[in-house]
């Protein structure tokens, strides 16, 4: 059986990301479905926007993962590629495995969003050298990550954020989302994969979207998990 090649272009900060990513990962485990995990900054999204009409915390959220996205090219630069999807891992669960906080408000967890991590601490579970911690702090990375948003942002046609599913990669459809609160499991799984997989490469499909949404259920958010909300 054909292994389907897929990429999945991600932000360690974007709840919704991290949701679909935990999606996938579940369909690699039972499908001959190979996954290349690739940065794309919501901070360089912002560039040309702005937040002004955005909470206070957007932009520091942001930066925290254009921070971690730093230290994903560090890392891929000294161990491969094959180090940046369990490097994903860690960050996400880093970010949204942690506790709730005591407000269950979307402003109290976008504040823990865009809280410092411990990146030495996440380096040193995957055995890596902790001193690529310091590469966080260095915009020498940042051409790349540029690069590599706007690339996977084009292939969408535009418009998109996190994530984007970029199916037979670099030439065939691109795009953004599923967006789901909670990750499927099992045959639930595969039925929402086949589902995607269909509309991706149904010749001239280009959109299915609504603005409403149910925020996702992690451990971090799990205070306002489910409540109806909008893009912002």
């Amino acid at each position: 059986m054909a292994v389907e090649q897929v990429e999945f272009h991600f932000d360690p900060v974007c709840p919704f990301c991290w949701v679909t990513s935990q999606w996938v990962r579940e369909v690699v485990s039972l499908r001959s479905v190979e996954v290349s995990w690739r940065p794309l900054s919501l901070r360089v999204l912002n560039e040309g926007i702005g937040y002004a009409d955005k909470p206070a915390d957007y932009p520091q959220a942001h930066q925290r993962g254009l921070e971690m996205l730093r230290l994903v090219v560090a890392a891929e630069r000294l161990y491969g590629p094959e180090i940046v999807g369990e490097l994903y891992r860690e960050l996400g669960q880093a970010v949204w495995d942690a506790p709730a906080p005591s407000r269950a408000t979307f402003e109290a967890v976008l504040a823990e969003t865009a809280r410092r991590r411990d990146l030495g601490a996440v380096l040193s579970r995957l055995g890596l050298d902790t001193a690529l911690a310091e590469a966080a702090s260095d915009s020498e990375y940042d051409e790349v990550i540029r690069q590599e948003t706007h690339a996977a942002v084009d292939r969408a046609g535009g418009g998109v954020g996190t994530p984007i599913l970029s199916f037979a990669p670099p030439d065939g459809p691109a795009f953004f989302g599923p967006v789901i609160d909670t990750p499927p499991e099992g045959q639930e799984a595969l039925r929402l994969w086949d589902a995607v997989t269909t509309l991706a490469y149904r010749p001239g499909f280009a959109e299915l979207k609504r603005g409403v949404r149910s925020f996702p259920d992690t451990p971090l958010s799990a205070a306002i998990a489910g409540e109806r909300t909008r893009v912002r």
